[in-house]
């Protein structure tokens, strides 16, 4: 089953590429520290998204990320869907990366709900925050979530024993992913190669297919080389499906294929009806 943690993070060095990239792969200088002024925007930035004030936090952002959320509440969307807290934080120290300026990292203690298991959960991570030049000052960079997340809800599908219920939507620049629990309630083991002939579908009827690449990220290892379900388990993965930049659609439904149960002459599809995904302006 896919991580946790890794369902939060996964996409951490698409977003934007190089800088991402070089966000969360930098190493710490050694003696590097952030001035005055870049440690409380910092922590002004902290402190707000501890106690979900997501307008303020919204506020210190640098000018390509507020753009890049489009309002307080899709930035509320990228950690209320994952009821991500930070709960205590330490400035550990930063860095200055040519393509992203200064980075610092932070260790956090972070409570989250753990979608594939539906339930609550915590751990510890080093994370990496920007800090770059705004026009009043310097503001935070926060890179590694979608510009909007949401729950759907009554997004599930069910055939010849097998369930496929939609967890959860984030919606990054030029892509959807979906995170999806496969459940299966037969009395045989069923084979799942969803990146065969699975279709996305919105409302106008457009098609896509997942994206297949050799990037964790972008495509589900287990998935893609298919997965064997046995009877009475379950497995959550992601499935990345490549879209206009900023995809807004009201609905979607999602067709995956082909699955093969033990012992049957034919493979056979499984549909979720169109759900709810329209994501907030």
């Amino acid at each position: 089953m896919t991580s946790p943690a890794g369902l939060l993070r996964r996409a951490a060095c698409w977003l934007a590429l190089g800088s991402a990239c070089a966000l969360a792969a930098s190493p710490l200088a050694a003696g590097a520290a952030l001035s005055a002024p870049q440690r409380a925007v910092l922590v002004r930035y902290l402190t707000a998204l501890q106690h979900q004030q997501y307008a303020a936090a919204f506020a210190l952002l640098s000018p390509a990320q507020r753009r890049y959320f489009g309002s307080p509440g899709n930035l509320a969307s990228a950690y209320e869907a994952d009821r991500l807290r930070i709960g205590t934080f330490q400035v550990l120290g930063s860095t200055t990366v040519p393509a992203a300026g200064t980075v610092a990292v932070v260790r956090e203690h972070l409570r989250f709900f753990d979608h594939a298991h539906q339930t609550s959960a915590s751990f510890d991570a080093n994370v990496r925050y920007g800090i770059v030049a705004g026009p009043a000052g310097p503001a935070v960079k926060d890179p590694y979530h979608p510009w909007h997340a949401s729950l759907p809800a009554n997004a599930s599908g069910e055939k010849d024993g097998l369930r496929a219920t939609v967890r959860k939507l984030s919606f990054f620049t030029g892509r959807v992913e979906l995170v999806v629990t496969f459940a299966n309630y037969g009395s045989q083991t069923v084979t799942l190669i969803p990146y065969g002939r699975s279709v996305l579908r919105d409302d106008g009827g457009r098609a896509y297919v997942p994206i297949a690449t050799k990037i964790p990220g972008l495509t589900d290892k287990t998935l893609f080389e298919g997965l064997r379900l046995a009877p009475s388990a379950q497995y959550t993965g992601a499935l990345t499906f490549p879209t206009a930049d900023r995809f807004a659609p009201r609905h979607l439904a999602i067709t995956f294929a082909p699955n093969l149960t033990d012992g049957a002459d034919a493979p056979f599809e499984l549909a979720v009806p169109a759900f709810d995904a329209a994501p907030r302006p």
